[in-house]
């Protein structure tokens, strides 16, 4: 095989990919929100429902979405943040069971595949520093997010009248994901995940991400034994992330669930863990 065709047919198939996968929250007012394209810089103002109501430049939008009287239900605000080649809809679920508990809720879009988790941060310090009705935050992630969430961490935990309250990490590789450094040797691996794909490695952005400081429930997916569901990997695991990885140093919760990485979001225990911890 041509491997250098190959490369090239793959850049030329993720340079076309449209939809959510291109696409990066950076203002939100209620269920409103503006997003910008980071292959061609356009910017769109969606609805609550992902409906585009207009495009434009990001001060078109910002005078669009000022037009909007659309406040949020609570002064506590809940960002779920997806993980690596996904989009905001996967974390519907749990942001759903959050609103029913009281919360207000928001799964942020953002485009995994095409940069890496500094820009994912830039790209939410300045949603956060736009948000106007809100006094405290808390991060609900799932893999990637949670390193995500990290990064906006790590630069900040207060936000004009703003606060850090709560994270929840579901999944993610606090200790890089031993799976990404085997996948990396694959220059197919190295096109598809892109810079965040990198990020998640061992010893690659982790050794400059600090640890969070406010409180933190970690959630990790296993069968509770030391094969886990991929015995290719080292001890317990969801499939993809072992269990050690994604522990902390620093003090944190935890909780076990039997669920495999790619729908950790949805499981029953894992979102029920969740309220509750916001909840305390």
């Amino acid at each position: 095989m041509d491997w250098s065709k190959f490369e090239q047919h793959l850049k030329q198939e993720i340079q076309n990919i449209g939809g959510r996968y291109i696409w990066t929250d950076v203002l939100l007012k209620g269920d409103h929100h503006v997003q910008k394209n980071i292959k061609s810089g356009q910017y769109r103002l969606l609805d609550g429902a992902r409906k585009t109501l207009y495009k434009g430049s990001l001060e078109q939008c910002k005078a669009e979405i000022s037009k909007i009287d659309d406040p949020f239900e609570t002064e506590h605000l809940v960002l779920l943040i997806h993980g690596l080649g996904r989009h905001a809809g996967i974390m519907d679920k749990p942001k759903m069971a959050l609103r029913n508990a009281g919360f207000s809720a928001h799964s942020l879009n953002y485009a995994t595949l095409f940069e890496d988790i500094s820009h994912h941060g830039d790209h939410f310090e300045h949603l956060i520093n736009n948000l106007q009705g809100i006094k405290k935050i808390s991060f609900v992630t799932h893999s990637l997010g949670g390193l995500v969430a990290r990064e906006i961490l790590k630069r900040h935990t207060k936000w004009n009248d703003i606060e850090a309250y709560k994270l929840v990490m579901m999944g993610t590789p606090n200790k890089g994901a031993q799976i990404a450094e085997f996948l990396n040797r694959l220059k197919a691996y190295q096109i598809i995940a892109g810079p965040s794909g990198q990020d998640v490695r061992p010893l690659q952005k982790l050794k400059e991400l600090p640890e969070p400081t406010i409180l933190t429930l970690v959630i990790a997916g296993g069968r509770d034994n030391d094969t886990g569901y991929n015995p290719l990997l080292k001890g317990d695991n969801d499939g993809i992330v072992s269990v050690d990885e994604t522990r902390l140093d620093c003090p944190h919760q935890f909780k076990l669930v039997h669920s495999i990485h790619t729908t950790m979001m949805d499981h029953k225990e894992a979102i029920e863990a969740t309220v509750n911890f916001l909840l305390q």
